[in-house]
C-alpha cells in the first residue's frame, strides 16, 4: 500500500513539474526582449591613424568624443573602441605615406574597423584615401588638402579646406583695415601636398583681388637654415610673407628672417595650430609676434557645444584644446551622428547620412558639405602676441 502511495505521489509531482515547464515556455514566448535599451555588450571598432610625435591632439580630441559618446550609451547601443596605429617611424621626421598606407591596410584588413579617423598630413591622406574608398570605409582625415576627397565618396574633410583658408588669408592680408598688403612672397615645403595646395590657393586669391606675388620659394623638410631663400625674399621687399608649413622649420625660418632684417608679418595655415610644439622650438617666441594663422576652432567661442568640448578635453588632458584637437573631436562626433541617422552599420547608408550632414554643432559648426565633400564652416584667425597665441577674429564662409 505504501509503495502504491509513493508511486501515486511521484506521478502527481511529475505532472505539476510538466505544467510549470510548459507554463514558463508560454511566458517566454509572450515576452519580447527590449532591444531599445543599450546593452553596451558589443563594440564598434574605429581605426585611428596618428603620428606619435606631432599633431597628437588630433587623437586626443577624438578620445574626448569617444568618452562622451560611451557615457551617453554608445552608438546604436555599441561601445566605441579605438584601435590606433602610428604612422611616424622616425620621431624627428614627418609621418610617411608608406607607414600611413601600412597602418590603413592593417586596420581594415586585420582589425576590420568600421571607419578611419586620420591621417593628418595631406601628403599621407591622399595615399590612404584609395584604400578606404576601395574597402568602402569612411575616412575622416585631419588634413585640409582640397584634393584629398577627390578619390571618392567615402572620404570627407573635417577641417576648413585649403581653398577657403587661402581666400581668407589673402583678403585679410590686403584689407586696408588689417595689414593693407599689396605684395606678398610665399613659401612652402618642397613635395608637401598640404602647404603647396594652400600656397596655390593663397596666390590665386591674392592676385585675383589685385595683389602681386613677388617671390615664391621652397625649403626641404629638415632644413635648419634658410639663408639663400630669405635673402632672395628680402630683396623683393614684400608686404607680407605667406608660409603655411610646419614646425620645427617655420619657427626657425621666421627667427632667421628677423635676424637678417625682415620685419613684415608672416601668415600661416592651420598647420601652425599644433601650438604646443610650434611654440616649443625657439627659446624666445617674441620673434613670432604679429604673425597670423587660420584655424577652424577658437577656445574663446561661447557656444555651449564648444564649451562642452573644451571642458571634456581639459578634464581628460589637463589643458585647453587646439584646432587639431577640434578636428579629431568633430570627426568622431560626426561619424557617430551619421551611424545613428542611418540606424545601422550599412556602409553605404552611413556614407549617405554623412554626406547629408547639416546644422552640425560640436567643437566647430558645419553648415553642410559641398559637392567636393568639403565642410562649409567658419574660420578663426589667431595672432601671436608676447610669444603666445591669442584669438583675433572669426570669418564666416
Amino acid at each position: 500500500m505504501y509503495k502504491k502511495f509513493l508511486l501515486f505521489t511521484s506521478i502527481i509531482q511529475l505532472a505539476i513539474l510538466s505544467m510549470l515547464i510548459t507554463g514558463c515556455e508560454k511566458i517566454d514566448q509572450m515576452i519580447t526582449p527590449d532591444t531599445t535599451v543599450p546593452t553596451m555588450d558589443k563594440t564598434l571598432k574605429i581605426g585611428v591613424i596618428q603620428p606619435s610625435n606631432t599633431f597628437t591632439t588630433f587623437s586626443q580630441g577624438a578620445e574626448t568624443a569617444r568618452v562622451q559618446i560611451n557615457e551617453m550609451g554608445g552608438v546604436l547601443g555599441m561601445k566605441v573602441e579605438f584601435i590606433s596605429r602610428d604612422n611616424q617611424p622616425v620621431a624627428t621626421a614627418p609621418p610617411t605615406p608608406e607607414a600611413s598606407v601600412s597602418a590603413a591596410k592593417e586596420l581594415i584588413d586585420v582589425e576590420d574597423v568600421f571607419a578611419l579617423l586620420g591621417p593628418i598630413y595631406s601628403t599621407n591622406a591622399v595615399e590612404v584615401g584609395p584604400i578606404a574608398q576601395q574597402a568602402k570605409r569612411l575616412m575622416l582625415p585631419g588634413s585640409s588638402g582640397s584634393n584629398v576627397p577627390v578619390v571618392g565618396d567615402y572620404v570627407f574633410l573635417i577641417t576648413v579646406p585649403n581653398p577657403f583658408q587661402g581666400k581668407v588669408m589673402a583678403s585679410f592680408a590686403m584689407n586696408p583695415d588689417e595689414l593693407g598688403a599689396k605684395t606678398a612672397a610665399t613659401i612652402h615645403e618642397d613635395g608637401d601636398v598640404y602647404s603647396n595646395d594652400l600656397v596655390l590657393a593663397f596666390e590665386d586669391a591674392f592676385q585675383g583681388i589685385g595683389g602681386k606675388i613677388v617671390h615664391s620659394g621652397t625649403y626641404s623638410a629638415g632644413d635648419t637654415t634658410f639663408t639663400n631663400l630669405l635673402t632672395e625674399i628680402h630683396n623683393t621687399n614684400p608686404d607680407v610673407i605667406f608660409c603655411p608649413a610646419f614646425q620645427p622649420e617655420v619657427p626657425l625660418l621666421i627667427n632667421e628672417a628677423r635676424s637678417i632684417g625682415i620685419t613684415v608679418s608672416f601668415l600661416g595655415g592651420s598647420a601652425w595650430d599644433d601650438r604646443e610644439r610650434f611654440l616649443s622650438i625657439l627659446d624666445d617666441n617674441s620673434v613670432l609676434d604679429d604673425c597670423y594663422y587660420p584655424t577652424n576652432f577658437s577656445v574663446a567661442t561661447p557656444d555651449p557645444n564648444v564649451q562642452e568640448f573644451v571642458q571634456g578635453y581639459t578634464a581628460l588632458f589637463g589643458g585647453p584644446p587646439d584646432g587639431i584637437a577640434a578636428s579629431g573631436y568633430d570627426a568622431m562626433r560626426l561619424l557617430a551622428r551619421a551611424i545613428d541617422t542611418a540606424g545601422s552599420l550599412d556602409n553605404e547608408a552611413v556614407r549617405d547620412a554623412f554626406a547629408e550632414t547639416s546644422g552640425y554643432k560640436g567643437a566647430t559648426t558645419i553648415s553642410h558639405y559641398d559637392g567636393n565633400r568639403h565642410p562649409v564652416k567658419s574660420l578663426a584667425i589667431q595672432v601671436i602676441q608676447d610669444g603666445q597665441v591669442k584669438h583675433y577674429k572669426v570669418v564666416e564662409p
